[in-house]
């Protein structure tokens, strides 16, 4: 999907709207314009709220490449950034200026750095499931836990005792006090 963005007369189509992405991936960010007259053009990459990009910044060193004037030549601007993190997130806008005095800006590509890929459904893709599933499986083992207990507790109560019986005045276990006119020996 391509939005476009008419700002002081030159039309600058960016794509895509939203990019999802996760940590250590690269992505790279695209905007298109018409260079009729084949004239030098430049490109700016701004991060929301107007930052320019910078790939000497110490946050970018290594990280950042915009495209070269060749494919400015031909109309066309691409921003890739490498081995991305969370704090990526944002909205990235490019403007173009073309020497003839004609400029515009894009209107912008949603860059979502979240830390499991997901596809624009947003349903988790293959082996992620996997890894967000280890909650769910300690709750499932410990439910397991509470239902053998409980059976357990049951099947325990309603087992006839064969033991000495149990006189709740006297204790558990122990020997019934001596009937009425009974002697005991110690």
């Amino acid at each position: 999907m391509f939005i476009a963005l008419v700002d002081e007369g030159l039309r600058v189509l960016q794509s895509p709207a939203v990019l999802r992405a996760s940590p250590g991936e690269t992505a790279t960010l695209s905007c298109s314009f018409e260079n009729t007259q084949d004239s030098k053009a430049k490109a700016t990459w701004t991060r929301a709220p107007g930052v320019v990009l910078d790939s000497a910044h110490p946050f970018y060193s290594g990280r950042l490449y915009v495209s070269n004037q060749d494919l400015l030549w031909k109309g066309e601007a691409m921003l890739t950034l490498s081995a991305l993190e969370q704090r990526d997130s944002g909205l990235y806008r490019c403007h173009i200026s073309i020497h003839r005095g004609e400029s515009g800006t894009g209107a912008g590509t949603e860059l979502r750095v979240t830390r499991r890929n997901q596809s624009d459904t947003g349903a988790p893709e293959g082996r992620e499931l996997c890894r967000d599933s280890g909650p769910l499986f300690y709750r499932a083992v410990i439910s397991l836990s509470l239902v053998v207990l409980v059976s357990l507790g049951i099947i325990l109560s309603l087992r006839p005792w064969n033991g000495v019986p149990v006189d709740p005045a006297v204790g558990a276990g122990s020997e019934p006090p001596p009937a009425p006119g009974q002697v005991c020996l110690i």
